[in-house]
């Protein structure tokens, strides 16, 4: 099963600006210590965003943690992505297990 999160893109510069968000981009929840998910993207995509503009781009995800809550709420990009290969749900699972 996966799940879609909602993500504001800006560009500041005078001129568009295209972005790459990898297959197994984190995304932490905002709210942190709550027992919700963080998830990772489940696809590689390319946004071209205008100049001197914002969009808003729909990101399908897999959970990572199998043992919190569905996601739910706002979340932020982090710095981290998982680096080995998933097609589902339950193989991003395996490879999360310690």
């Amino acid at each position: 099963m996966s799940w879609t999160i909602e993500i504001k893109l800006k560009n500041n510069l005078s001129k568009d600006f295209e972005i790459k968000v990898p297959k197994g981009q984190i995304f932490e929840n905002k709210k942190i210590g709550t027992g919700l998910q963080n998830v990772a993207s489940a696809h590689d995509y390319v946004f071209k965003i205008p100049a001197n503009s914002s969009i808003t781009v729909d990101i399908e995800v897999y959970c990572i943690n199998q043992h919190l809550s569905p996601p739910l709420g706002n979340y932020n990009v982090t710095f981290f992505k998982i680096d080995k290969n998933f097609n589902d749900q339950n193989e991003l699972w395996a490879l999360m297990k310690p």
